[in-house]
């Protein structure tokens, strides 16, 4: 692990959540901006005066080379991705958070080790959409739950049913994950304790199957939360805008990280995860980009934790530099050559993370599957190869006219360290 216990990073969370070692954090917690098209202020006076974020999402934000990087690495991301601005168009907004989300919510998979659990909560704005995008980036078969986080409230629309509900999406990195049921057990309601209490046995059909009684430590819980909101006069609202309660914090804490485990809220806003993982005997890291997030997370923990003083927290403005790499490192990736029978002279040329995924991708919008791989070159110097190529050859769009030999020696001359596929 290259972060420290207790640390906050007020920078962009996409250079930090970079900058951290590959599969070394237990629990993800994030409640990221919902795209609701305004922006959010703390009111004057409050603990968190002077807390601010945009919750607004233009095409001037979304960077070319977010969408290369996922084009190259992440085939089926890229096609919802693409799916969305093709219905929607390029400056939509929901394209452009949803691009926003998904080059951040690829980086939150490589730092969750194998017994890892993400939790991302958002609001029926955009869960429908996130639903997708993280099912692309995990895998459906790691979707474990969606948990409706439900709450009472005061004011309701003349013409709808009260909102009065949030959604909590959880995946893990693999089905070897951790979930401590034992910790997070409800009270059985009364009539049901009323109930078992006189029940002598399980009679169904004539079958006696023994006698039924309530587990010692409680019911197994649903998959809907009710915890009420923060009062306004509770004593840890900060006034930050968007402020989760703790208790919601520590249910999700308790379920999926043991005791010295590692957790992570790239979005930590006023800090309420790295308080409630203080309290629960865990690890923290929060990033935000704004300095609020520090001074919060310091005015809380002494408040609140007295064991914990400001001094022990550290503070960073820049990313940290990952230590699993290698001083030397390179990231390196595929430059390809495909082929089809209806390009004849034409050969498509492209950068790929994973070569039989990307031949796969062509492979599903042929009925004939007659895409063929005719060439594959791991290098360091993808971006520069392939641009080029693009460059040199007579090209329509990403297909260049040539022989397929001439274009091959070309990517081999111009890489510096020459490799055959494996």
């Amino acid at each position: 692990m290259n972060v420290d216990n207790r640390t906050i990073f007020c920078h962009d969370n996409l250079e930090v959540l970079r900058g951290i070692n590959s599969a070394c954090i237990d629990l993800i917690y994030l409640d990221p901006p919902f795209n609701k098209k305004k922006t959010f202020t703390a009111p004057i006076g409050s603990s968190a005066e002077g807390a601010s974020f945009s919750d607004i999402f233009r095409e001037e934000d979304v960077k070319e080379d977010w969408l290369e990087t996922i084009k190259e690495d992440e085939d089926d991301v890229y096609s919802f991705l693409m799916g969305i601005r093709g219905i929607e168009g390029r400056a939509s907004y929901n394209f452009c958070y949803l691009a926003y989300m998904a080059i951040r919510l690829i980086e939150c998979r490589r730092i969750l080790n194998n017994k890892g659990s993400l939790y991302l909560h958002c609001d029926p704005t955009m869960s429908h959409y996130l639903k997708i995008l993280l099912d692309c980036i995990f895998g459906e078969k790691n979707f474990r739950n969606e948990v409706i986080w439900c709450y009472r409230g005061a004011g309701y629309p003349k013409n709808d049913f009260g909102k009065r509900h949030d959604i909590i999406l959880r995946y893990t990195s693999t089905n070897k994950y951790i979930f401590n049921l034992d910790e997070i057990r409800e009270e059985y309601a009364e009539a049901t304790k009323k109930r078992f209490k006189h029940y002598i046995g399980n009679i169904r059909e004539g079958k006696d199957f023994g006698q039924q009684s309530l587990n010692s430590k409680g019911k197994h819980p649903d998959d809907w939360l009710q915890i009420q909101p923060i009062a306004p006069s509770a004593k840890e609202r900060t006034g930050y805008p968007t402020q989760k309660p703790i208790a919601l914090l520590e249910r999700i804490i308790k379920a999926s990280s043991n005791e010295g485990d590692m957790v992570l809220d790239p979005f930590c806003g006023c800090a309420t995860t790295c308080v409630a993982s203080e309290k629960l005997n865990r690890k923290w890291i929060g990033i935000d980009v704004s300095v609020k997030a520090y001074e919060l997370v310091k005015i809380r923990v002494e408040k609140e934790i007295k064991s914990l003083f400001a001094q022990d927290i550290g503070f960073y403005t820049r990313p940290p530099d990952r230590t699993d790499q290698g001083t030397d490192y390179l990231p390196q990736k595929y430059v390809y050559i495909i082929s089809h029978p209806k390009h004849k002279g034409y050969y498509k040329v492209g950068i790929a993370s994973n070569i039989k995924s990307r031949l796969g991708s062509y492979q599903t919008g042929d009925p004939e599957r007659k895409y063929k791989l005719e060439y594959a070159h791991f290098t360091p110097h993808f971006r520069e190869i392939e641009a080029y190529i693009h460059q040199k050859y007579d090209n329509n769009f990403e297909w260049v006219k040539g022989k397929v030999e001439d274009i091959k020696k070309d990517i081999e001359h111009h890489s510096s360290k020459p490799t055959a596929l494996p």
